[in-house]
């Protein structure tokens, strides 16, 4: 029966251990991640109103850009683990101080807000050092055959954190204070307990990569070093613009899906929170279905020149669906997106980063997978709120601004999908450019005693 599921998972009989614990170390931070999340937003608009997401966002997207440029001094220099480590005790130390305010019975307005701030950069940051780590220890081919694997982690914590933040709101709890109390609580408790999970796998195991020994950098010189290589390969220009593009378009779903929930809750948080853990518990039982039985499968037979254009694809049709029907289309659009981009895009962009040589891939890495992402989230929030003026200011009806801004999604999504179509065409040359050429590949004598 074990080599049946070895053989169906594609994994080898010595890569169990490493693969459980880098698995459980992604479903603990997304756990921990998506309580917070979930109280986070049902706390923020039923206090506040969805439109207030529109400053919310780019304000955390800001401090992101910040933290990323703060982790990409560090990430090449300093050994993973420790890094994974000091993470989790930062995020631990923050849960448990705004838990302080909150006990000192600070107003919503700092607490939902900064719960939801310290979630995104815990959301940008962590995975980042993680899929570093991952990528320090398979090399290429590997990387493509768990990772998606690995990734499956994140939908399991996905899964615990959604069911548990439905099952405290509808049964452990009798009211919103008692909620936030026990989640935030629970959270500081969650990121300790991963700091020992750390240090129990790998203290007899350290992760043998090369780190980079120029002299400490600042920076505008490290975002320099990541830009350089979004520049010259065209492979990663293009995949940059697909980021940008998909996530513009992302930044609509989420903001009209969040809105068809509020219509729902009525501006009751704990009733938010149940429809919204609820909603995203389904959500993640089919992104596991997907990870486990088809996306393994699909990308270990697919190249990466192709697999790009999948996400936009299925963007546009999602945005299709919401503009013919606002309220269901919202919600099964959000649904059909994301799957797309925590199923596959992620895992499928992880293991293309494998080639970037290991003393720059840090840096790159948070060009792709943060910069991004902020900017494209500013810029979303910003255009979002142009094209709702009229509406709040009475001329223009708000349906009609709903169908504009998912207008303006739908372009964004037509340019992510020529670009992702470009890469057909760009990634053999790209390969070849001198700046991927020292990424490390592992010797069959690895592993070797003499």
């Amino acid at each position: 029966m074990l080599k049946r599921l070895e053989q169906g998972l594609k994994l080898r009989p010595n890569e169990w251990r490493l693969v459980l614990t880098l698995m459980g170390l992604l479903a603990l931070n997304t756990l921990v991640l998506e309580l917070a999340d979930v109280v986070a937003m049902a706390g923020f608009i039923s206090s506040l109103g969805t439109e207030q997401l529109l400053w919310l966002w780019p304000v955390g997207m800001l401090l992101t850009i910040v933290a990323a440029g703060s982790y990409a001094l560090i990430v090449d220099r300093t050994e993973r683990v420790r890094l994974i480590q000091r993470l989790l005790a930062g995020f631990g130390a923050c849960y448990l101080a705004i838990l302080g305010l909150f006990w000192l019975s600070a107003p919503a307005w700092l607490i939902y807000p900064a719960l939801s701030i310290l979630n995104e950069q815990q959301y940008a940051i962590f995975p980042l050092a993680f899929w570093a780590l991952a990528n320090d220890i398979y090399a290429t081919s590997e990387a493509k055959r768990l990772f998606p694997l690995l990734g499956a982690g994140a939908t399991i914590g996905s899964l615990l954190g959604n069911g548990l933040a439905a099952l405290i709101a509808t049964w452990l709890v009798g009211s919103d204070q008692q909620n936030t109390s026990l989640v935030l609580g629970l959270c500081a408790v969650l990121c300790f307990l991963g700091i020992g999970q750390v240090w129990l796998m790998f203290h007899k195991h350290p992760v043998r990569a090369r780190q980079s020994k120029t002299e400490r950098e600042s920076i505008r010189e490290t975002f320099k070093v990541g830009a350089d290589v979004i520049r010259h390969v065209p492979l990663f220009s293009l995949l940059a613009l697909v980021l940008f593009t998909t996530g513009l378009a992302l930044t609509v779903v989420e903001f009209h899906f969040l809105r068809s929930i509020d219509q729902i809750a009525a501006a009751d948080p704990l009733r938010f929170q149940q429809v919204y853990g609820s909603y995203k518990l389904a959500f993640v039982v089919m992104l596991l279905a997907f990870q486990w039985l088809l996306a393994g499968r699909l990308l270990s037979t697919t190249s990466p020149k192709q697999g790009f254009i999948a996400l936009p694809i299925v963007l546009l049709l999602c945005i299709l669906g919401a503009l013919v029907q606002p309220l269901i289309g919202g919600l099964i659009g959000r649904f059909g997106a994301r799957l797309a981009q925590s199923g596959w895009d992620e895992p499928l962009r992880k293991s293309v980063q494998s080639i970037i040589p290991d003393e720059r891939r840090g840096r790159v890495s948070v060009f792709l997978d943060s910069y991004c992402y902020s900017f494209a989230t500013i810029v979303g929030c910003g255009v979002i709120s142009v094209l709702l003026l009229p509406s709040w200011l009475g001329e223009l009806a708000a349906s009609v601004s709903t169908l504009i801004y998912l207008g303006f999604a739908a372009v964004a999504t037509a340019v992510g999908l020529w670009a992702a179509w470009r890469i057909r065409h760009v990634y053999d040359k790209s390969l070849l450019n001198w700046r991927l050429s020292r990424s490390r590949r592992r010797s069959v004598l690895d592993g070797i005693e003499f």
